[in-house]
């Protein structure tokens, strides 16, 4: 190769390593100005250092929705920060503020594991992983007619009709009473009412049921005909 032919390669090739490198800036500032309404410089850095993580990596193969995306960021920043309780409601409240009450219940799924006891059960029973996408992109869009945070001054009854009402309107794939730390006990109670009111009527569904000391999943999962 001529000293020339070497010159146009080098400036080539440099050429192709810094629209690289710009591309990549750009695409970090548009992920970074997708979580600036969060504001706490502080938050942010730790919203960021949730891309890296594992559970981000594979919470996003199962969604291709950017918002999505965010909210699971989100989620597990809810999660790094339990232990501050202003900057935690502070956060609820922005997530709320932006993506409405169907984008906080998201983010507080993913805060408090429930989506990663549901997702456990998804796999076992997703045939291919577009069966699995479509599932999670149902749950997910439909988030408040197919989940239920149970509290702790919550009326049981109340609640319960409440859940039956919503399972029998729109008689979802997956259904999930989730609750933690004192209300675990009133979310056992609703459990139980929908569990007897299942037994007597004609919708078809399983339970699957994860306790730890603080979180409690109910599964009801739509048995196919």
């Amino acid at each position: 190769m001529s000293s020339d032919e070497n010159v146009i390669a080098g400036v080539t090739h440099g050429a192709l390593a810094y629209t690289e490198d710009k591309i990549k800036a750009v695409v970090q500032r548009f992920r970074n100005k997708e979580i600036a309404f969060v504001e706490d410089p502080e938050v942010i850095n730790i919203a960021k250092e949730q891309r890296g993580t594992a559970e981000y990596g594979l919470l996003r193969e199962y969604s291709d929705n950017p918002d999505f995306h965010i909210l699971f960021q989100m989620g597990l920043t809810l999660r790094k920060l339990q232990r501050q309780q202003n900057r935690v409601e502070s956060l609820r409240n922005k997530i709320l503020k932006k993506y409405e009450i169907g984008g906080l219940h998201i983010a507080q799924l993913i805060q408090n594991g429930f989506f990663n006891r549901y997702l456990a059960s998804a796999l076992e029973r997703a045939r291919t992983p577009k069966q699995l996408r479509l599932e999670i992109r149902n749950l997910l869009d439909a988030i408040e007619n197919s989940v239920v945070f149970v509290k702790e001054n919550d009326n049981v009854d109340f609640l319960a009709q409440t859940i039956i009402i919503k399972i029998s309107a729109t008689n979802p794939k997956t259904f999930i009473i989730c609750a933690s730390g004192w209300a675990t006990r009133r979310c056992r109670e609703v459990e139980w009412e929908i569990k007897k009111w299942l037994r007597t009527g004609t919708l078809r569904y399983e339970f699957e049921t994860y306790t730890s000391k603080y979180r409690e999943v109910f599964l009801l999962i739509r048995l196919e005909e």
